[in-house]
């Protein structure tokens, strides 16, 4: 699974095609992606659970994500900056962001939420 976190960043042989690849260079944010990467950061947390810490490499890798996609995000909103997210709604994209920002801090806290906690569900954790 943190392949698939890895694949996200730049530099990465598997990039291209990658939420973070679809959301940087076309403005699309890629809910097939997303969904794979969001699946990979809760397979994560819940690995990562019962240990007290996890390695750096991989909560730097986690964090530059989180790093990057909100700064996406917060240009989307910028009147200022030329950046635009294409293909969500305003409701689409808080949504999306809030499970993106949840699964981000399980992997820090170990704590997942249930998906029955959520409006907008992870078609693909029922098959994990």
């Amino acid at each position: 699974m943190q392949a698939e976190i890895l694949r996200n960043l730049p530099g990465n042989a598997n990039w291209e095609g990658s939420f973070y690849e679809r959301l940087s260079e076309h403005g699309v944010w890629d809910a097939a992606e997303f969904w794979k990467l969001h699946l990979a950061l809760v397979i994560t947390a819940t690995n990562f659970a019962a240990h007290a810490q996890i390695s750096r490499p991989l909560a730097s890798s986690v964090a530059t994500l989180q790093a990057r996609v909100s700064n996406l995000i917060a240009a989307h909103y910028d009147a200022n900056d030329a950046f635009q997210i294409h293909n969500l709604t305003a409701a689409e994209l808080n949504a999306f962001s809030e499970r993106f920002e949840h699964a981000v801090l399980s992997v820090f806290s170990g704590a997942v939420l249930p998906e029955s906690s959520y409006e907008l569900v992870n078609p693909l954790v029922g098959s994990a």
